[in-house]
């Protein structure tokens, strides 16, 4: 996996997909559906009862994401369908997730909505979507292109662009190595002239000064030695002058993705969940740009929680979710979707 390629990165190692315990009020149905020429495998979680059920459809965050095994069993315990499925190139889902860019992955999660409307023991006006990480991006980026889509939950969703998430990361990541306050600053400063003139082609003179400078700084090792290998080369000066980086999908099209245009046209209910030891994103920045952008378009029905002491898959330390997380959906739920 290419780290700064996607954005949040490793978070297909927090989603929780361990098998769920068996339930006779719950019966999973092995699917297939296309968007296009890509076949998407899941598992249709279903609650007990002959009625037309609301559903959920489960977006993935960033990585080789398997179908959510645990999340699409709690779901139909709260008497809400869901359709969870393995990301394009992952078990037995065809293309490449890598190949695309990843706000392109939205319309596999519109095509499982559209493959639930047309079941009768689904109902069509209550499909909703739920996603974390990346996929708190889709999620409401989902809503705001396709009126299937009845309410969204989104699970350590950004509220900034990829580039400034990954800068998020990063700075942490030299935090992490006893690196100090100051220099975190310059190296974060360097990466963000860099990127800026990578993604838009503008700004190449202070580039270049600050790669010039930044050779002879000591944190400049650490910088090099973090995973996407940006500055592990030489002469470094190079990087600007590789129009193959420029050709990347991540400066192309990702890392300035803004989240707050599909947040604008949020007319759905909608639940935003953050843990706030979350290392990945900057929590309040981004709670403050949710609920900024979504008072301001006039959108009222939004609820935002944060827990304390979590990460970014709403865990303790113990791996263990975090008491009242499961708890806020189901209430959620029950209150929005299931009345």
């Amino acid at each position: 996996m290419s780290v700064v390629r996607f954005g949040i990165v490793a978070v297909w190692l927090l989603c929780g997909c361990s098998t769920p315990a068996a339930n006779p009020n719950v019966r999973a149905e092995q699917v297939r559906f296309r968007n296009g020429d890509v076949t998407l495998g899941g598992t249709l979680f279903l609650p007990a009862g002959s009625k037309s059920h609301p559903a959920v459809v489960i977006f993935h965050g960033s990585g080789p994401q398997a179908r959510d095994l645990f999340m699409g069993h709690w779901f139909a315990e709260q008497g809400i369908a869901c359709l969870t499925y393995d990301k394009r190139g992952v078990g037995e889902s065809t293309g490449d997730f890598q190949k695309v860019a990843f706000p392109t992955l939205v319309d596999d999660g519109l095509a499982a909505i559209s493959f639930l409307k047309a079941r009768a023991d689904i109902d069509a006006h209550r499909i909703g979507v739920w996603g974390l990480s990346q996929g708190g991006w889709l999620g409401p980026l989902a809503a705001s292109k396709s009126k299937d889509v009845a309410f969204v939950i989104a699970v350590s969703g950004p509220g900034v662009s990829p580039g400034e998430q990954m800068l998020f990361y990063y700075a942490n990541q030299l935090r992490d190595r006893g690196v100090s306050e100051p220099q975190v600053a310059e190296a974060s400063d360097l990466r963000r002239q860099v990127w800026h003139f990578l993604s838009t082609g503008e700004g190449y003179d202070a580039a270049s000064k600050a790669l010039r400078r930044a050779e002879s700084q000591p944190w400049f090792t650490a910088i090099q030695e973090q995973q996407d290998g940006l500055f592990h080369r030489t002469p470094v000066s190079a990087i600007l002058k590789d129009n193959s980086i420029r050709e990347r999908l991540w400066f192309k099209v990702e890392m300035n993705y803004d989240p707050r245009i599909a947040l604008r046209k949020l007319t759905v209910p909608a639940l935003f969940v953050f843990g706030d030891q979350d290392r990945l994103v900057p929590v309040e920045t981004s709670i403050d740009i949710i609920r900024k952008t979504l008072t301001e378009s006039g959108h009222r029905d939004f609820t935002i929680r944060s827990f304390p002491g979590v990460d970014h898959g709403i865990r303790l330390e113990s791996y263990q979710f975090a008491p009242g997380y499961l708890q806020t959906m189901s209430d959620w739920l029950r209150n929005k979707v299931s009345r």
